[in-house]
């Protein structure tokens, strides 16, 4: 069977966090914004398959690194496709391979679904959870139930993606938790949870607006916060007591201080930075904002793909910099592919060039190339266990798949590879 369908614009890239997808590769000494060389890389971004992680491109080994899920202590079992990670260690000559010291995973949001507008014929669309709207893509990798469409009003998930900060996430990974926050709370103690950038501080009455939500922390252990006004801080709020019934308000029991209260990685002078991430501002004088981080283009900016008029409020990209004086510099902007169109057959035969890189044959005598970025999911479960590491060397003539990819001078190159029930 083969079914194909156009599905969006080649080159718009998938608002697919995040919290901000960084990749921090240092290449060179010097580099165009005077980059010191150094052997440590930190590097976050989404978890796109396993051998051991796929991060950004990059294979990356983690033998003998600390990993940490939600600020407790974890292993790499822990892991999983669609989560975004910051990634401390080296990385290659090559830019292809690295060894890990610590993986970080912390979700952007943990809450109660408000609302739901995928309908059952929909695979994209948007939810409402506690007062950020969530947006599901055709890459969004959903755990815990088949379809996006039956994630319910009251159902606890959790979010990893691309976050904007002010209410808007685009999901890379959404995994349900609970079917409601009684049966949540019994083995989450610690609550619910939402990030974001407070407005509308109501000092007298310990109120304060995230997204579309108002938060009431008037009974809340306040951690490292300033006194004062507390609007444009980034802070995480965390509640046991959930949403008030009559009010509509989501009762906080922590507020935290995040960050410093500023959403996005805090770089040291001349270091490089690669950032890739969804504009969530559009170009304003010599600034826009990536994933709600404030980058900074001057005459020496070169452009790949997009010219400065189009760097606007949607667009995924590439943004290639260093710090200066606590400010993101850009050295290069590029944008990037979209999956244009899906295909979904049988596989015929598979060539491995690498770990989770190589070439699908389908039986309709289409080819379609892996590359370290694509998305790999393992979706079988009609008598079969689906392989929470999957990749290319898991796959199998006569496999199943739905491919979403672009063209690109003629050649399909896949975004996301799932392994089906036929």
């Amino acid at each position: 069977m083969v079914v194909k369908k156009t599905i969006g614009s080649i080159y718009r890239l998938v608002p697919a966090s995040i919290t901000l997808i960084l990749a921090l590769f240092i290449v060179a000494c010097g580099g165009g914004g005077g980059g010191v060389s150094n052997s440590d890389r930190t590097f976050s971004g989404t978890i796109t398959g396993f051998g051991s992680i796929f991060v950004n491109g990059v294979e990356i080994e983690t033998n003998g690194a600390s990993i940490s899920i939600d600020d407790k202590s974890g292993s790499e079992d822990d892991l999983k496709v669609g989560m975004q990670v910051t990634v401390v260690g080296n990385v290659g000559t090559d830019g292809a391979t690295g060894t890990a010291t610590s993986i970080i995973y912390n979700d952007d949001l943990e809450g109660i679904v408000i609302s739901n507008g995928i309908s059952a014929s929909q695979t994209t669309g948007n939810l409402n959870v506690m007062g950020q709207t969530v947006t599901v893509s055709e890459n969004t990798i959903i755990e815990g139930v088949v379809t996006p469409d039956l994630i319910v009003a009251g159902m606890i998930i959790e979010v990893s993606g691309h976050a904007s900060g002010t209410g808007s996430i685009q999901a890379t990974r959404i995994e349900v938790k609970a079917i409601d926050l009684t049966t949540y709370l019994s083995t989450h103690a610690e609550g619910i949870e939402v990030k974001g950038v407070i407005v509308n501080h109501d000092e007298v009455n310990s109120k304060f607006d995230i997204g579309g939500i108002t938060v009431d922390y008037s009974a809340a252990t306040l951690d490292n916060m300033p006194t004062g006004n507390f609007d444009t801080l980034y802070v995480e709020v965390k509640s046991t007591a959930g949403i008030d019934s009559i009010s509509g308000e989501l009762i906080a029991s922590v507020v935290e201080l995040e960050s410093n209260g500023v959403k996005g990685h805090d770089g040291a002078d001349n270091e490089e930075v690669t950032l890739k991430g969804l504009i969530t501002s559009d170009i304003n004088g010599d600034k826009f904002d990536v994933d709600g981080v404030t980058v900074t283009v001057n005459a020496n900016t070169e452009y790949d793909g997009i010219s400065r008029s189009s760097l606007l409020t949607g667009v995924m990209v590439e943004v290639e910099g260093y710090y200066l004086n606590g400010s993101f510099v850009v050295e290069e902007v590029e944008v990037e592919h979209e999956s244009s169109s899906e295909v979904k057959d049988t596989v015929a035969s598979i060539v491995t060039t690498a770990t989770n890189t190589g070439t699908v044959s389908l039986t309709s005598g289409s080819v379609v190339t892996i590359t370290s970025t694509t998305i790999m999911k393992d979706s079988r479960d009609n008598g079969f266990t689906p392989d929470p590491k999957f990749n290319l060397q898991s796959l199998a003539a006569g496999d199943y798949v739905e491919i979403h990819y672009y063209v690109d001078n003629g050649e399909n190159i896949a975004t996301k590879l799932e392994r089906e029930d036929i």
